[in-house]
C-alpha cells in the first residue's frame, strides 16, 4: 500500500505536465473559435447588400480565420498521431495567428460600425449583428493565439 502511494506523481509534477500540454488544448480552442467565426459571418458575406465596399476586407478574413482552421486541424492531427513541431515553427504560426485574427476581427468591426451607420441598410440588422458577433470571435481566437505563444515559448 505505502508503494503504491510513493509511486503517484505529486500535485506540482502533474501541473506541469497539464501546461505542457496547454499549446494543444489552446489549438483546439483557436479551432473551434475560427470555425464559428466562420460560420457566422458566411450569411452576410454571401448577401449581394451588405458586402462592404472593400473586397480586400472578405479575402483578409478568409485568408486569416479560415488559412488557421486549416493550420491547426494539420497541427492538431499531427499532434495525435505523435509528431512534434518545433518550437521557433509553433511559435511563428502562433504569433502570425494572432496578428492575422485579430487584423480579421478589427477589420469586421470596422466594417460593421460604417455599416451600422448607413440609412439605406438598415433592414439588415440580423446580418450586421452576425458581422460584430465574427468579429468578436476572431478577437477571441487571436487572444488564444497569444495565449498559446506563452504557453509554448514557456514550456518547449
Amino acid at each position: 500500500m505505502a508503494e503504491e502511494t510513493s509511486s503517484r506523481p505529486s500535485l506540482l509534477t502533474r501541473m506541469k505536465g497539464y501546461l505542457k500540454e496547454a499549446p494543444f488544448f489552446c489549438k483546439i480552442i483557436e479551432l473551434v473559435l475560427c470555425v464559428i467565426a466562420t460560420g457566422l459571418v458566411t450569411g452576410p458575406f454571401q448577401q449581394n447588400q451588405f458586402r462592404p465596399t472593400d473586397i480586400h476586407h472578405i479575402a483578409i478574413f478568409h485568408v486569416a480565420v479560415c488559412g488557421y482552421i486549416f493550420i491547426n486541424a494539420v497541427l492538431i492531427m499531427s499532434y495525435l498521431l505523435g509528431e512534434r513541431l518545433p518550437k521557433k515553427t509553433a511559435l511563428i504560426f502562433s504569433t502570425m495567428g494572432a496578428i492575422l485574427c485579430c487584423t480579421a476581427g478589427l477589420i469586421l468591426i470596422r466594417d460593421w460600425d460604417n455599416f451600422s451607420s448607413n440609412l439605406i441598410h438598415a433592414y439588415l440588422q440580423e446580418y450586421s449583428d452576425q458581422t460584430v458577433a465574427a468579429g468578436s470571435f476572431a478577437i477571441l481566437a487571436a487572444l488564444v493565439f497569444a495565449i498559446d505563444t506563452y504557453f509554448t515559448n514557456k514550456n518547449d
